[in-house]
């Protein structure tokens, strides 16, 4: 059989073998982890439902106690460091009420005290059958088991307040986190045989055994190339693609609405050349070379410009422009420098109502070449094509 190479199976199979023993061994290892605190837990609480089953106390002979102990009375628990805590009022909120639970409160973690409690004195307490006794420095306090509501745990940090039948104001211990969990366990195994509770202890205590049980951690299933994530774009490769298509998305814009904008803001060729309006002559006038008719501009020859152009007439001496038909010959107006006969009009008589239009004087002096406009008129040179200067009569 043939071994299949790498290349075969999928470009990124490398990559995915390594991703999947990696992760393999990180979850292998956190499994192990909560395997081991789960079987101390469990332990522990193994041990709880014992001592919650057949323990009852010990007089431990020999050994040194911080308060001697009556005749008959026996040891449950031994705090060699603690705080001595009161409230600073007797109803306070949040402050644990007394209670034999122990579900939630074997768990407390360090911290400051609660709100409404004050530390009084440090020493060492002792929990026997009949009651809990403190030394401290500056003296000594006992809590009678018979004479108490009950403990009460504060879930949180490791406090327990001792609750008073008489409904003073509640006292307590404060010890440390590591031996909280076994020091409420004997506190609340105390009280509860002095008030005949002990059964409520151990069914508390089966049911954290069975909680725990069924919290058990599993071992993870073992992965596979195939459970690889998908290769993931990196962030720069991101980055540079987004700048990329922002320039493209620019560049098409610029491509798409340049060139009309230009194309509107750019004058129109020839729109400075265009000529103006042309008046038709009336009918029965004829035209000659030395006297052209006022407002129809005359012929210019290509290579010939005049000196000077004759002022423009004014606009308001200006002959009304009669419409005439689309079949009315145009004069024929010869060209500057050029000798023949002038041009006839039409045949059609005029009608007896329309005026002869003014002609030029032919005793006028054309204005000076080089003079100044008269103000309020445009100059010669704004017009697209100048009329010729006016012949003087023969002598």
């Amino acid at each position: 059989m043939t071994a299949r190479q790498p290349g075969a199976v999928g470009p990124h199979l490398g990559r995915r073998l390594a991703w999947a023993r990696r992760e393999n061994e990180r979850r292998r290892r956190a499994y192990e982890t909560a395997a081991r605190a789960w079987r101390r837990r469990a332990e522990h609480l193994d041990r709880l439902r014992i001592e919650a089953d057949a323990f009852h106390g010990c007089a431990l002979p020999g050994t040194t106690l911080p308060v001697p102990l009556h005749d008959g009375e026996v040891v449950y628990r031994i705090l060699p460091a603690v705080e001595l805590v009161e409230a600073t009022a007797r109803h306070l909120p949040g402050l644990p009420a007394p209670d034999l639970a122990l579900a939630g409160r074997l768990d407390p973690t360090e911290g400051p005290l609660p709100a409404g409690l004050r530390v009084v004195d440090s020493g060492a307490a002792v929990v026997t059958d009949r009651r809990v006794a403190f030394v401290g420095r500056d003296g000594r306090r006992d809590w009678s088991l018979r004479d108490l509501r009950g403990p009460g745990h504060h879930p949180d940090r490791p406090v327990t307040l001792l609750h008073h039948a008489d409904g003073g104001t509640p006292s307590g211990l404060r010890m440390l986190a590591a031996g909280a969990p076994n020091a409420r366990f004997y506190l609340t195994l105390a009280h509860a045989d002095a008030a005949g509770a002990r059964e409520v202890v151990v069914a508390d205590v089966e049911a954290l055994v069975a909680a725990h049980r069924a919290a058990r951690p599993r071992p993870p299933r073992p992965l596979g190339p195939a459970d690889a994530p998908v290769e993931r774009t990196r962030p720069q490769r991101l980055v540079a693609a987004g700048v990329a298509a922002v320039a493209v998305l620019l560049g098409a814009t610029s491509a798409g609405t340049w060139p009309a904008t230009a194309e509107s803001t750019r004058p129109t060729a020839g729109a400075a050349s265009v000529p103006g309006p042309t008046v038709a002559p009336r009918p029965g006038v004829t035209a000659t070379p030395d006297a052209p008719r006022a407002g129809t501009p005359a012929p210019v020859s290509r290579h010939h410009r005049p000196p000077s152009a004759a002022p423009r007439p004014d606009r308001a001496s200006a002959p009304p422009t009669s419409s005439t038909s689309s079949t009315d010959p145009v004069p024929a107006v010869p060209l500057a420098g050029t000798d023949g006969p002038p041009a006839t009009t039409s045949p059609n008589p005029p009608t007896a109502s329309a005026e002869p239009a003014p002609t030029a004087s032919p005793t006028s002096d054309p204005s000076p070449t080089g003079s100044p406009s008269p103000p309020g008129e445009p100059s010669p040179s704004a017009t697209s094509v100048p009329s010729p200067t006016t012949a003087a009569p023969p002598a």
